[in-house]
């Protein structure tokens, strides 16, 4: 082998290890902020490409708040509006976690439990707000904070729509897309309606 030859070989085998470490560390990075957790079964291959699963494992935290502030009406509110979504968000999005969670399961990855924030989410101020308030400091604070919630699951149930590989989920995601652009719908005309907008 010529010594030209050497070298490009050389370089190719620690260009090689060098990505396979740059990857490592960006596997055990997002698996600490709990946005990508793999199990012992999870290099068998599955139906789902790797937006499916980054989908998936966001997609379940951003449930979990919005689950978290749907659960708070019960108990600040009499609003027949804002209880009956509340309870329709609850319900939807709790059932969308069990599919998804089971789905991440069947292909060897575990739930999350924890993640960073992502978009549309509240901040921990803005839900300590919203657990102090009650009437309709609370119908505005929370139709306010659930809009918000919404417009950024759908900009990722989108992202998952143009570039997701699993039927299943994909569709799931269409339907996210659908649900919650009408639920925005709704809750902007009650808003209208209390503080008296055209």
């Amino acid at each position: 082998m010529s010594g030209r030859m050497k070298k490009f070989t050389d370089k190719l085998r620690t260009d090689r290890k060098t990505s396979v470490a740059l990857l490592t560390v960006l596997m055990v990075a997002l698996a600490a902020a709990g946005v990508f957790q793999l199990s012992s079964g999870s290099d068998q291959p599955t139906e789902f490409n790797r937006n499916d699963i980054m989908f998936m494992n966001m997609m379940i935290i951003h449930h979990d708040q919005a689950v978290e502030m749907a659960e708070l009406s019960e108990n600040r509110t009499n609003n027949s509006n804002i209880l009956e979504i509340s309870q329709n968000i609850s319900e939807a999005q709790q059932e969308e976690n069990r599919l998804m969670a089971e789905w991440l399961r069947d292909a060897g990855f575990n739930r999350p439990t924890r993640g960073h924030r992502m978009a549309g989410m509240a901040t921990a101020q803005e839900m300590e707000q919203l657990r102090q308030s009650s009437g309709r400091e609370y119908d505005l604070l929370f139709s306010k904070l659930m809009i918000e919630h919404h417009r950024g699951g759908i900009q990722m149930a989108r992202a998952e729509v143009q570039n997701g590989r699993s039927e299943k989920l994909v569709d799931l995601a269409q339907e996210m897309v659908e649900a919650q652009t009408e639920e925005i719908r709704r809750m902007e005309s009650w808003r209208d309606e209390w503080t008296g907008s055209s």
